[in-house]
């Protein structure tokens, strides 16, 4: 059972807190394993008789289970981070020792912005997450906290690259009806409870791509819909990047900046897998 399955318990979620919908006459449901917690058919009710003897459907706990598996999946997290909290975030497996610090400091900061979120949310505050080092756990730290949000919260996140919402707003004119597919997008983009972008400024710049972003900024801003932010360079650095200026200030406005360690975690984490690999091959 992967950790995703262990969310449920962790919520305090019980037979006893399940309130009954409504009667259905019928035969008392026959557990299977379609239900991964075998109380269930798998239908997600369980059809009983109380002592009253009056006969009841109850929620299944794995209904809630597969609504949570189903909103991670919809906010369109790569598969590698489904399952993935703010404690898989090691600090302790950077090499350096101020990268150490950087990395605790960061991983703080995620915590806190989990259990204040309600606060941040009513500021229209995210965060902005960036190191010039690839692979220093800019991604994994900013899914981790999107991920205790959609169990902590119910919301309905969107995770996205910078890269590919430009080119699926790019290839949405190519379709047909491309005016409301763009629309769509950008509606999508502009309004999410949550946004999370990942990797700004990898992306090739234009004069278009900065317009869009910027729209897409804006209007978050002026919603206060809070956005996470992942980029190689420092917000003051922005202004570079995209030189008409009104993303460096939105940013500004809209995140809290967290400095990421300047070391790549990657090699280390593969070379651990792959221990893990060679001690099952050959055990």
């Amino acid at each position: 059972m992967n950790k995703l399955q262990d969310i449920l318990p962790k919520m305090n979620t019980s037979n006893d807190s399940v309130q009954p919908l409504y009667k259905m006459p019928g035969r008392l449901t026959k557990a299977t394993d379609d239900c991964m917690y075998r109380e269930c058919d798998g239908s997600g009710l369980i059809h009983k008789i109380r002592e009253d003897g009056a006969e009841v459907m109850m929620i299944c706990k794995c209904r809630e289970y597969k609504e949570l598996l189903h909103k991670i999946k919809t906010a369109r997290i790569p598969d590698e981070y489904l399952d993935k909290r703010i404690n898989d975030f090691d600090a302790k497996i950077y090499q350096i020792r101020e990268n150490v610090r950087a990395a605790q400091y960061a991983k703080k900061v995620a915590t806190r912005y989990v259990e204040q979120f309600l606060e941040m949310e009513d500021m229209g505050k995210g965060l902005y997450f960036y190191s010039n080092t690839k692979g220093s756990g800019k991604t994994l730290l900013s899914i981790a906290i999107t991920n205790e949000l959609i169990i902590k919260y119910k919301i309905k996140p969107i995770y996205i690259s910078v890269v590919n919402m430009l080119n699926e707003m790019k290839h949405s004119f190519s379709k047909k009806d491309s005016n409301r597919n763009f629309y769509s997008l950008m509606e999508s983009f502009k309004h999410a409870p949550l946004l999370v972008m990942d990797d700004l400024g990898v992306e090739k710049t234009t004069d278009w791509s900065e317009e869009v972003l910027t729209q897409i900024l804006d209007e978050r801003m002026s919603y206060k819909c809070p956005t996470i932010i992942t980029s190689n360079m420092p917000i003051q650095s922005l202004q570079k990047k995209y030189p008409a200026g009104r993303i460096k200030s939105r940013i500004e406005k809209m995140t809290f900046p967290v400095v990421m360690p300047e070391e790549s975690v990657r090699e280390v984490i593969s070379k651990k897998e792959n221990e893990e690999i060679a001690k099952m091959f050959f055990k």
